[in-house]
């Protein structure tokens, strides 16, 4: 079984969801961008903490130690001085914890300590002191939103917010609108083109045909398109051959009454006006007369035979009967011929009745006809050999002969009517449409016919009936 393809609903949706996903995508990075730019925002605004080396640096300055005092104040820090010996001689700010636990440093990892704390010594009137600042932990973050602007920060915030927006609805855009391009394209580019090929074959321009690969939909109407463009095509190319073989009978036709009727006309008129005295004479255009009128009314015959057997109501006579004794009644009705033209005769027709439904008079003319052509056609001599042949698919008949054989311009076309074997249309008594009748009558039994030939058999006319 063949894998089905792709259908363009099913198409449809796996490029929807390839858009959600896209969009989606977009979406996340917008956040990702706009949350990054809130938190640089704080970054940018974040104010240091105060440290314990920042005082002593700031010693000599009276205004810029106090303004740091204050500091560390509004975040419910203070500050420690400790003497040479590390005892507490005051405290700067409102102290949550007199205890002196071990020093925590701004540089170590505060997340179990419930302070942080910085120490830097200085000399002041040669005696050694010590600044101890600790700030509470849980008022560190809080001490920065308060040193923020939140004006400022807000500003940030809402730049980064409408980036983001504007980033995720222009890419957005620029994504629905090559999506839409793309799935416009995978639609409008096969109908066109099976647009195009409609309007060839309304031209007639039967050649036409579409090749592409999509979905399954449009891999039907282009299937079906091809196919009917492959059967008008043939049609027409039949409808021309037609007209050229109905333009080539006419003439034919023509060709071979118009001779015996002028024949017919002369004879006749002279006769009629008396001018033929001897008696003699009279009775050898009387004779002429009869001869030319006996191969006119044959010839129309032939051609009244021919129209009945492409009848639509034509109907064969079959009936199941021996077909070998046809065919040795066939041959008794010619041996008279066969032995005058000294024609040699191999028969290989079997004993055993070989029952096969047919229609006798149809079947015989057949065999008559191609019997009749082994004679006429060839000198003395020839060897005529007549097979028959059983086998599980069918009957295989042979009417084969060594003589002067079928010229190779004209065995192409040697069912057609009016072919003869020598190019010469010759008063040979035959009238050209023998071989076209056996086609069609062989045809009308649902067998075939053709003509081979070998260095041995030069003319070897093959049938074949299937079993039925």
């Amino acid at each position: 079984m063949c894998r089905r393809n792709t259908g363009v609903r099913t198409m449809l949706r796996i490029h929807y969801f390839l858009l959600v996903i896209v969009i989606s995508v977009i979406g996340i990075l917008s956040i990702l961008y706009a949350s990054k730019g809130a938190d640089q925002s704080y970054a940018e605004t974040e104010m240091d903490v105060v440290t314990a080396q920042n005082l002593v640096d700031a010693n000599n300055d009276a205004e810029r130690l106090n303004s740091l005092f204050d500091d560390i104040k509004k975040v419910n820090g203070w500050i420690e001085v400790l003497d040479s010996r590390k005892l507490i001689t005051q405290y700067i700010g409102t102290p949550l914890d007199k205890s002196t636990p071990e020093l925590m440093l701004l540089d170590k990892d505060p997340e179990y300590a419930p302070y942080i704390s910085s120490v830097a010594s200085f000399l002041r009137k040669g005696v050694l002191y010590t600044y101890v600042v600790k700030i509470p932990v849980d008022q560190l973050e809080v001490s920065i939103w308060s040193k923020q602007s939140g004006t400022l920060r807000d500003k940030h915030i809402q730049r980064y917010n409408a980036q983001a927006v504007l980033g995720f609805i222009l890419l957005s855009t620029i994504v629905i609108f090559v999506y839409s391009r793309w799935t416009a394209r995978k639609i409008s580019d096969p109908l066109a083109k099976i647009a195009g090929g409609i309007d060839r074959l309304k031209a007639g321009d039967y050649t036409v045909r579409l090749d592409f690969k999509l979905e399954s939909e449009f891999l039907q109407i282009r299937d079906t398109l091809n196919g009917m463009a492959e059967k008008l095509e043939w049609a027409g190319e039949q409808k021309k051959r037609m007209e050229l073989d109905r333009q080539r009978m006419l003439a034919d036709i023509s060709h071979d009454l118009k001779t015996p009727i002028s024949t017919l006309y002369g004879y006749a008129k002279a006769l009629h006006e008396g001018m033929v005295k001897d008696a003699d004479k009279q009775k050898s255009y009387l004779q002429s007369i009869y001869n030319k009128a006996k191969r006119v009314n044959a010839l129309l015959d032939t051609l009244f035979e021919m129209t009945q057997l492409d009848h639509p109501e034509f109907i064969l006579d079959k009936k199941e009967q021996d077909i070998g004794e046809c065919m040795r009644e066939t041959i008794l009705d010619h041996l008279s011929e066969i032995e005058d033209k000294g024609i040699e005769l191999e028969v290989g027709i079997p004993e055993a009745v070989v029952l096969y439904p047919f229609d006798r008079k149809q079947m015989g003319r057949v065999f008559s006809n191609l019997i009749a052509n082994a004679v006429r056609y060839n000198p003395a001599g020839t060897r005529l050999r007549i097979t028959l042949e059983v086998q599980p698919d069918g009957l295989y008949l042979e009417f084969a002969d060594n003589g002067n054989g079928i010229p190779a311009h004209t065995q192409s076309i040697i069912f057609e009517p009016f072919v003869r074997g020598d190019k010469a249309r010759s008063n040979d008594g035959g009238t050209g449409l023998g071989l076209a009748i056996a086609q069609k009558i062989v045809h009308l039994h649902q067998g075939s016919i053709q003509l081979l030939g070998t260095t041995e058999e030069t003319t070897i006319f093959h049938i074949f009936l299937p079993q039925i």
